[in-house]
């Protein structure tokens, strides 16, 4: 990845984080992409609450969203610490988190694969 790309999704990256804390995301959308994700029955309830715990419980719902942005990203059910989490994968070592807070990481991360992050 390039500097340009790397500057570029960190801004993106932090957009997208700034628009899911303001709720300002369209939220039919983040719904037909989360369904297509991890099938829901009761989207909506998971939605609400969702919404508001944010960060906490949303590394899934915020990667499918980074994923539409970023289509060549991989959807990585990984760890951060000890934690199950998901976060997107560019170019096979760019990791892109938005929610690495809800375990004490940062807002936002866009950076080389490296501890605490793990695919397993």
């Amino acid at each position: 990845m390039q500097r340009k790309d790397y500057d570029d999704g960190e801004e993106v990256a932090c957009k997208v984080r700034a628009d899911f804390e303001a709720r300002k995301i369209d939220e039919v959308e983040l719904k037909l992409l989360y369904q297509q994700y991890n099938p829901l029955e009761d989207i909506d309830i998971f939605m609400q609450r969702a919404g508001e715990m944010f960060p906490n419980l949303n590394c899934g719902l915020t990667t499918v969203y980074l994923k539409k942005l970023f289509p060549n990203g991989k959807l990585i059910n990984g760890r951060y610490k000890n934690n199950n989490h998901t976060f997107l994968l560019l170019d096979e070592s760019i990791v892109v988190d938005i929610t690495s807070d809800q375990y004490d990481g940062p807002k936002v991360y866009v950076g080389p694969l490296q501890k605490p992050w793990s695919l397993k």
